[in-house]
């Protein structure tokens, strides 16, 4: 498996586009695709889930606020001699809300992926 960085994203556009004959120089097709993310990007930011054609979805997600417990502190109570019921009170932590993104792929994406 290989990664794709934007410029080999933008050479691989251009490729397709000159298919369909359309004709962008590698900067112009380059710029193109930084453009896109970074639209997709401000859109995610500002709460927008993005439906993207035949591609899947990109969700805005929330991770509730939970307890959990700080392993490395956990570890050196342990050591210390602390019970261990005790030294995972003592090593409880609140762990904020946050955002995450999710992505679905599509029904097809998916039987492509997986054939």
């Amino acid at each position: 498996m290989t990664k794709v960085n934007v410029t080999e994203l933008g050479k691989l556009t251009k490729e397709a586009l000159e298919v369909k004959g359309i004709e962008l120089d590698t900067k112009e097709s380059k710029v193109t695709v930084e453009t896109v993310f970074e639209v997709i990007r401000e859109r995610l930011i500002a709460g927008d889930d993005i439906d993207i054609f035949n591609f899947g979805k990109l969700e805005n997600k929330s991770r509730s606020a939970r307890k959990g417990i700080n392993p490395k502190l956990l570890k050196e109570l342990k050591d210390q001699g602390v019970p261990e019921a005790e030294a995972k009170k003592q090593a409880e932590i609140n762990i904020a809300e946050k955002r995450t993104l999710g992505f679905k792929p599509l029904g097809e994406l998916k039987k492509q992926l997986n054939s």
